[in-house]
Formats: C-alpha cells, sequence, structure tokens
C-alpha cells in the first residue's frame, strides 16, 4: 500500500498565514482530507494542490463554502467533458 505523504497542518496554516479553523471548516464541509496521528493533524500532501485553489477561491473570490463546493463540482464536470471530447477525438481519427 502506498503511503501519503502527510504535512502538518499547523506549518501549512503558519505558511499561508491561515486560522487552523479555516482548515477544519473545510474538512466539515469535505472539501479536505484531515488525518489524526499522534494527537496531531496532517495534510494530504498530494491535496495540497487544490486546497491552495480552495484558499484562492475563498480569499481572492470572496467565495463562501457552498460557492467553493460548486466551482469545485463544475471544475470536475469540466475536466471530464474535456477528457471525453479527447477520446472521442481519438477515436474518430481512428477511422479517418
Amino acid at each position: 500500500m502506498e503511503e501519503k505523504r502527510l504535512i502538518p497542518a499547523n506549518e501549512f496554516c503558519t505558511q499561508h498565514q491561515l486560522e487552523i479553523n479555516f482548515i477544519y471548516l473545510l474538512r466539515e464541509y469535505g472539501l479536505v482530507e484531515i488525518v489524526s496521528e499522534e494527537g496531531s493533524d496532517f495534510l494530504v500532501g498530494d491535496k495540497l494542490e487544490e486546497l491552495e485553489r480552495i484558499i484562492r477561491l475563498h480569499y481572492e473570490l470572496q467565495l463562501n463554502m457552498e460557492g467553493i463546493d460548486v466551482v469545485l463540482h463544475l471544475l470536475e464536470q469540466l475536466q471530464a467533458s474535456q477528457k471525453e471530447v479527447k477520446d472521442l477525438k481519438n477515436q474518430l481519427r481512428l477511422y479517418s
């Protein structure tokens, strides 16, 4: 089984000048995964890019948690549609 790279949540918050409560609020909305080990909270390293996107959506665009959830869902749908179009174009090339 692959080991997850864990980042201490308090260090991440210090680097990004965030309150730890913001991270906990994101967890309540299911927007971020927090792993608790030995009394400390950690963020999953391969999800940091998405977490930074969430932070930008919240602070730069002033979106609330529901708005962030909607935007992330729409981005997922867009990426799925783009992949489907790419796959269909590749299939079309095979037949032309």
